[in-house]
């Protein structure tokens, strides 16, 4: 199904609290305007599960401090080209305690990783690597922006490392037609031991929809044919079978530059089903990265 992939188009708005460095997502509609001029979409957002809560900048989400070396912070840092200091992120590591110890993937407008620990959801071994807040408001070291023809993008708000790792996240259903709008991701729920999906059995279980959340990953744009993906998804899901939430990750396969926009691979049957003719957003404001003589088809 084409449905597995997923057009950027939706309007939500994300309040965050300035006391504790939350960041203001824009107000986004993508591509509705281009590809689907006659669709209304609503515009309140679904809450996030648990309340959110006010927490000191240097605690975590229970209120516990996090605790890191001066040492072990100036080893694991990556200092980009336009000063700010990006903290890499880890992959969770699945066993018994790891629910309880996942620290939030995100990072602040100006570079800061989010300290808050992130605990399971729906009892799943290993939640969506965001905090709340951020689940609300989308990773900081992002952001939404205006597109000449595409209606809005997204673009990296700093340099960014290869590997920075993102996530798409949404509530589960099932999955519309595709002559309607849709921005919705297949979902195969993680192995319980590896939080993997598992490639040689069909455990589909519905789609990811980011409509009414605040997800921000669902405005990167496909690459033209002029132009090839520097982010992609892998086999790593998060959520229960049948949850309520479930999340899929990203990771970049390139340094990116401040303001360059942030692409990945639809695949060539969203476009055909949709019959919409595939162009190059890159703009000089906000270049997507372009193909060259080895790089792949995308």
């Amino acid at each position: 199904s084409t449905c597995g992939q997923h057009i950027l188009c939706w309007d939500t708005e994300a309040r965050i609290r300035a006391d504790t460095q939350y960041e203001t997502c824009l107000s986004l509609l993508l591509f509705s305007s281009f590809y689907y001029p006659n669709i209304t979409m609503a515009r309140t957002p679904k809450s996030v599960p648990g309340a959110l809560k006010r927490v000191n900048k240097k605690e975590g989400g229970d209120g516990k401090k996090v605790k890191q070396s001066n040492a072990a912070t100036r080893k694991s840092t990556t200092t980009t080209s336009s000063g700010v200091v990006v903290l890499p992120q880890r992959p969770p590591a699945y066993g018994s305690r790891c629910a309880d110890s996942v620290q939030c993937w995100a990072h602040s407008m100006t570079g800061t990783r989010c300290t808050r620990m992130v605990k399971s959801r729906e009892g799943e071994p290993v939640p969506i690597p965001y905090c709340d807040a951020h689940l609300e408001s989308g990773d900081g070291a992002l952001k939404v922006v205006n597109h000449p023809f595409a209606g809005k993008a997204l673009v990296a708000r700093y340099d960014l490392p290869a590997k920075y790792r993102i996530v798409f996240w949404g509530n589960r259903g099932r999955c519309d037609d595709c002559n309607k709008e849709d921005r919705a991701i297949s979902y195969y729920p993680p192995d319980k031991e590896t939080g993997r999906r598992k490639e040689d059995v069909d455990t589909y279980n519905g789609v990811l929809n980011p409509a009414g959340s605040g997800d921000i990953i669902q405005y990167a744009a496909c690459p033209g044919p002029n132009e090839r993906q520097n982010m992609r998804s892998t086999s790593q899901y998060w959520g229960v079978r049948n949850g309520n939430l479930g999340g899929l990750e990203f990771i970049t396969l390139e340094p990116v530059p401040k303001d360059t926009q942030l692409c990945h691979w639809y695949g060539p049957g969203w476009w055909s089903a949709r019959g919409v003719k595939r162009m190059d957003v890159g703009t000089k404001k906000y270049p997507a990265p372009l193909r060259t003589a080895k790089s792949d088809k995308a």
